[in-house]
């Protein structure tokens, strides 16, 4: 739980994780920029209404695709991002702290939208492995198996 007590990002002297801390500073962290691409954005993690002192975005062009870049404490991650003609003007209107928590609500759905798709598959498979009907076949005259779902 962060307790900076004002909206305060990675980098300022102003970070304190608990109320007796003195005040400090929360290293900046951002995800690597792969060869080739260019940096657009750099949003570094912030609190203000929500803590995400770990999330670190960054927003990058690699020909003519955008990706979002995110450092967080499970890893980096990557996710391309709509064509920049219409992106750029959006994200070019907005200051850095309205910019991040745009970044940061791409990222939540990407997310959460993952974790239900997952849900969804691991749910049609345990129940068909319940009902036992999972159907494995060996396909003739190569190293391979069909595997499908009976009806």
């Amino acid at each position: 739980m962060c307790c900076c007590g004002t909206p305060t990002i990675n980098g300022q002297p102003t970070y304190r994780w608990q109320p007796n801390d003195k005040p400090s500073v929360r290293p900046v962290d951002p995800p690597t920029v792969n060869d080739g691409e260019v940096l657009i954005f750099d949003e570094p993690g912030r609190c203000g209404g929500l803590d995400c002192h770990s999330h670190h975005f960054r927003v990058v062009t690699w020909y003519s695709s955008w990706y979002l870049l995110v450092r967080h404490g499970g890893g980096d991650e990557r996710i391309e991002l709509f064509h920049r003609k219409v992106l750029g003007p959006v994200l070019d209107t907005l200051d850095s702290t309205a910019r991040y928590w745009m970044l940061h609500a791409i990222y939540s759905a990407h997310s959460d939208g993952g974790k239900k798709a997952r849900d969804k598959e691991s749910h049609y498979w345990r129940t068909a492995a319940a009902e036992k009907r999972i159907k494995v076949r060996k396909i003739r005259g190569r190293d391979a198996m069909r595997v499908e779902v009976s009806a």
